[in-house]
Order: C-alpha cells, then sequence, then structure tokens
C-alpha cells in the first residue's frame, strides 16, 4: 500500500487557509452580489442559452448561426462592461491563481517524495 504523502489534517489545514483568506472571503461576497443583480443574472442566461444553441448546429454541421453568434458577442460584451461582474471577474481571476499555486507547490512537494 502506498503510504500517505501528505495527511488528512494538512489538507485540512490547506482548505482552511484558502477558505479563510481574504481572497476567497471577498469572492463569496462577490457572488452573492453578483447573484442578486437581476441584469447580470439574466445575461448569463442569455449567453448560456445561446452558446447551447450554437453548438447544438454546429453539431448538426448547420454552421449558418452568424445571427446568433453576433447576439452573443453583444450580450458578452455588456457583460464585461458592467462594473460589478469586472470585479467579480478580477476575483475570480485572483482566486484560481492562489488554487494553481497551491496545486503546483503540493505537485511539487509529491514529486519531491517520489
Amino acid at each position: 500500500m502506498v503510504k500517505s504523502l501528505m495527511n488528512n489534517k494538512q489538507l485540512d489545514d490547506l482548505i482552511h487557509a484558502i477558505e479563510n483568506s481574504s481572497e476567497y472571503q471577498s469572492y463569496l461576497e462577490i457572488c452573492k452580489a453578483i447573484e442578486q443583480d437581476d441584469e447580470i443574472c439574466y445575461l448569463v442566461k442569455e449567453i448560456k442559452k445561446l452558446q447551447q444553441e450554437i453548438v447544438k448546429l454546429e453539431y448538426c454541421n448547420d454552421f449558418d448561426c452568424m445571427e446568433m453568434e453576433n447576439d452573443l458577442e453583444k450580450k458578452k460584451e455588456r457583460l464585461y462592461s458592467i462594473p460589478m461582474y469586472q470585479e467579480y471577474v478580477k476575483r475570480m481571476d485572483i482566486l484560481n491563481d492562489i488554487l494553481a499555486e497551491s496545486t503546483f507547490q503540493i505537485e511539487k512537494y509529491i514529486n519531491s517524495k517520489v
């Protein structure tokens, strides 16, 4: 049996540190605000719906969906022009960087032990 390189307490400590970080807390705050913004929720829903429809059409080899793609781009532009959504993306990128660095450090640690 392979010996566990990191015990559960170490993993729990890492998760706890991330969950209690100001970056994560800030991300949760903006997520709550986003969920309560009707315009952002509507745009996200519409963007997802258009993306699904475009993928279905492309899967059926119906590549005549220029109008849908134009509508999709307009909705994306509108979404990304909203300051609260811009802040959400910024905070999400910061959190993703932290998670990526944590993953890298774990992989580096494991590789040094193998």
